[in-house]
């Protein structure tokens, strides 16, 4: 660390934000899937901007940085993401256990670097600011872990136990607000006198194309295509492929199945997308959620593909069905049609399916539905030994570009 002290308000940064805050999504609390589990992370984020618009004397709702949880429901993420990445001046990983073995925030890392890497500018690697937010075990260190360490190992509690701790428990408010104001000068001082000039990066995912043999995780969705729906459905929802279903229309940016993917790949599973007609046998290996349009069974030949699909469904498998409730053929025909999905679940001995008719709680319940889809796959999915090699664990500096092998954990402790 540069060690640089507090001076006067340097000039506003004239583009982009000041940081970007890269963390691994930690996935719902079983007790309570309506709690954040993330809540720490945010509390860190808020406390670091106003500590930079203090320090630059900005106003109070000047965005300085960026974190994930702000983006909106119907966003294209990926892409919000990546322009983010391309436009920030300093980039913040909260490194972890979690963080380490997790290859959606690797990415992130690895998109920057490569950002930094075409950039002309001096010193352009201080653009990376690592955090230790949770321990790592002694035998885990890196360089970059150990500059992490650096920044405050000083500071009573940081090196033992992290920034997470120092930020949870009042009994380190003090060294808290120690750390946070190092971090705040480290990131002013370092986009004021090293600007970095907005650039394009390669998305988060781009290089880690997953196939269904490499996957950890499979979206299925069970959608008519343009060419099978009917007539008077609303223009914008089908496509030629049943994995394109847009529910919302054009409120949505990305199809329903890649926000399902992107929250899997964000909680570390390598995830395929999959119509149920082309399936296979993949929801037998994986861990699933089936997004169900209940206009599959608007004619007898999609009942009887979906009855098929319902009869063998394995119990790691959630289907959920989706409607909108602004379509005005939602009501009546729309709910009576998901009624008799409901029972077709019923006569398949299945659970009652979860029913979303809102974009922002379609988006809110996908990583408690991804959640429990992993738990019922790890409690009752049989044991059979593996022989394939096992894949390499991600590592900073060497991410992942085949969808490889990442560690979820399901509690939060580890992240």
């Amino acid at each position: 660390m540069s060690g640089i002290g507090a001076t006067a308000a340097p000039p506003a940064v004239d583009h982009g934000t000041y940081f970007f805050l890269s963390y691994a999504h930690s996935p719902p609390m079983l007790e309570d899937p309506r709690l954040d589990p993330d809540k720490w992370v945010k509390v860190f984020f808020d406390d670091l901007s106003a500590a930079i618009r203090g320090q630059i004397a900005a106003p109070d709702d000047r965005q300085v940085g960026f974190f994930d949880a702000q983006l909106s429901s119907g966003a294209d993420w990926e892409e919000t993401l990546t322009t983010a990445l391309g436009n920030t001046q300093v980039f913040v990983p909260l490194y972890s256990p979690a963080y380490l073995s997790n290859s959606w925030p690797l990415g992130e890392l690895e998109a920057f670097r490569r950002r930094l890497k075409a950039s002309s500018i001096s010193g352009k690697y201080r653009h990376i600011l690592p955090v230790l937010w949770i321990p790592l075990p002694s035998w885990d260190q890196t360089a970059e872990t150990r500059e992490a360490l650096e920044l405050a190992v000083d500071v009573t509690g940081y090196a033992e136990n992290g920034l997470r701790a120092l930020c949870m428990l009042a009994s380190y408010r003090s060294a808290y607000r120690e750390v946070l104001s190092r971090i705040a000068t480290e990131v002013t001082q370092i986009a004021q006198r090293h600007p970095l000039p907005s650039s394009v990066v390669p998305k988060v995912a781009e290089a880690r194309p997953t196939s269904r043999s490499d996957a950890q995780f499979v979206v299925v969705v069970a959608a008519p295509t343009r060419v099978e729906v009917p007539a008077e459905r609303a223009p914008g929802v089908y496509a030629e492929r049943s994995e394109q279903w847009r529910p919302f229309g054009q409120d949505q940016a990305l199809p329903a199945a890649k926000y399902v993917a992107s929250t899997a790949e964000r909680l570390g599973l390598a995830t395929h997308v999959t119509s149920f007609a082309d399936a296979g046998d993949a929801m037998a290996r994986c861990p699933s959620v089936l997004l169900v349009d209940p206009w599959i069974v608007s004619d007898s030949a999609g009942e009887h593909d979906l009855a098929l699909v319902l009869k063998r469904l394995p119990r790691w498998v959630i289907p959920l069905m989706v409607l909108d409730k602004d379509d005005p053929l939602a009501v009546p025909a729309g709910h009576r049609l998901a009624d008799r999905v409901a029972r077709m679940l019923d006569r398949a001995n299945r659970p009652a399916a979860r029913r979303v008719t809102q974009l922002s709680e379609f988006v809110k319940i996908m990583p408690e539905l991804v959640t429990e889809a992993r738990r019922q796959f790890l409690k009752n999915a049989p044991v059979v030994p593996s022989d394939r090699p096992r894949g390499r664990r991600p590592q900073l500096g060497r991410p992942e570009t085949s969808g490889g092998s990442n560690t979820f954990s399901g509690t939060e402790e580890d992240r």
